[in-house]
């Protein structure tokens, strides 16, 4: 699954490098919105493509996530502050979703 979903950020990505991004494709407001977050139309596009909205891309941004970590952990159901907190705590994505099925949660190092 994680493979896939990476495979499928990889080639999102590539397809959004080979033609100059543009805000095409979104309201007024939407462009907005990505902007008052600090995205540019290249980031907003890719982000969007990948499911996210500008309000959930801003906190997964927030908690150090790159787009292609970010659609793995949301992939298997972590929010950015779980998945934020099991990353903190030592734990790569595989190794969270096998703690987690055990019933186990990470430390919250504040």
């Amino acid at each position: 699954m994680k493979k896939t979903s990476v495979a499928l950020v990889a080639l999102l990505l590539a397809a959004c490098a080979s033609s100059p991004a543009t805000w095409k494709g979104m309201s007024e407001r939407e462009i907005v919105d990505w902007k008052e977050i600090g995205f540019d139309a290249a980031k907003a596009q890719a982000w969007r493509g990948g499911g996210f909205t500008p309000e959930l891309s801003q906190t997964w941004t927030k908690a150090g996530f790159s787009l292609e970590d970010a659609t793995a952990w949301k992939g298997q159901s972590f929010n950015a502050d779980e998945a934020k907190t099991w990353r903190g705590s030592g734990f790569d994505l595989e190794k969270a979703i096998d703690a987690r099925e055990q019933g186990l949660t990470p430390v919250k190092v504040e």
